[in-house]
């Protein structure tokens, strides 16, 4: 009796342990990668695009794996913000006053985890701006394989505790909610 009651004990504590390997690759953004900032004024809207050759670059990446999910570990990705150019150079130090660079000058972009679910995967994002950290699920589109991924992150810059800029007096008002568009070409090597 003894002995069936630590078989079925054994049996219980094998049901929740999980198959997880921690994996270390190498992902290389190629050039073909690209990402974007839209908005919109009540007046135009603008685009400030990164220099997608400071985008080619390794970077380690540590993750582990469950039957869905990817959980990756210090996955970081810091983007000069004298990378943008939003097409001219009054937008463009409007938008660096916006982004407070003098103080702040980069936007960071933490992985967290990748996961699919019905037949979709979103990411799962910790975007850093001006000092501020926000949490982000962001549906990702891909050819089924981790590479190319693209994806369409929305949010409302007040969210970082930044105030939209107003121009001519207040007659051009940049509006709160912005698109950070994004497209990353990985190349994935041990």
């Amino acid at each position: 009796m003894k002995n069936r009651l630590y078989i079925l004990l054994a049996l219980f504590s094998f049901a929740f342990v999980t198959n997880e390997t921690t994996h270390q690759v190498k992902v290389h953004l190629t050039a073909e990668s690209f990402l974007y900032i839209k908005g919109t004024s009540n007046v135009n809207t603008f685009t400030c695009v990164y220099d997608a050759k400071t985008l080619s670059r390794k970077i380690p990446v540590t993750y582990t794996k469950t039957s869905d999910t990817y959980y990756f570990e210090n996955v970081n990705m810091l983007l000069n913000n004298e990378g943008f150019n939003c097409g001219n150079k009054m937008i463009n130090k409007d938008f660096h006053d916006l982004l407070q660079t003098e103080n702040y000058p980069n936007i960071q972009f933490q992985l967290e985890q990748l996961r699919t679910k019905n037949h979709q995967m979103e990411a799962r994002v910790v975007l850093k701006i001006a000092g501020i950290k926000n949490h982000y699920t962001v549906p990702i589109k891909t050819n089924g394989e981790l590479a190319p991924i693209e994806g369409l992150l929305c949010l409302n810059i007040t969210d970082f505790g930044l105030t939209p800029p107003k121009k001519m007096m207040g007659m051009i008002v940049v509006r709160e909610d912005i698109e950070i568009v994004f497209g990353f070409d990985l190349q994935i090597s041990e």
